[in-house]
């Protein structure tokens, strides 16, 4: 097997993996360990601020590894995933994650615009972690050998 693969079978593994563990076991755990919701609000937070780091750093590694193989990657499907997958956190993180922490600084809970709005962006949230599991988890399961032909042409 290739390197280039192995690398990105691994940072992909990483990836998805960390996906996994921390939204379906860490932060659920979390919910039902500490008996104050806003803690474990908190400890959630600091959780996916983590996973993002790892999918925005292993998403630009893998991003730019496809483009490196030149104009045969436009024809991957991986590298319209992988790309989806890192636009799709940058978005996460950079927006929705940062406009929940900004509604958690104010008195968010006693207001109902703000309250409301918190709801809407968690909820989206919630949905875009759901697709970004199952686009990483296809990515996981499959192997394209396409790749490997485009890096020995």
């Amino acid at each position: 097997m290739n390197v280039g693969i192995v690398g990105e079978r691994l940072l992909l593994t990483l990836w998805v993996g960390s996906l996994w563990a921390i939204g379906y076991i860490a932060v659920p755990l979390a919910f039902i360990q500490f008996d104050d919701n806003v803690i474990a609000g908190a400890f959630a937070g600091k959780l996916f601020t983590v996973v993002n780091y790892l999918g925005l750093a292993s998403g630009s590694v893998l991003v730019l590894r496809f483009a490196l193989l030149g104009q045969r990657v436009a024809r991957l499907w991986r590298f319209w995933l992988t790309l989806t997958m890192l636009l799709l956190v940058a978005f996460l993180h950079f927006y929705l994650q940062a406009e929940m922490a900004d509604i958690k600084t104010l008195d968010w809970r006693e207001d109902s615009v703000l309250s409301g709005r918190f709801d809407i962006l968690h909820q989206m949230s919630t949905v875009i972690y759901m697709v970004l599991s199952m686009l990483g988890l296809a990515l996981v399961v499959t192997q394209d050998n396409t790749i490997t032909m485009a890096e020995q042409s």
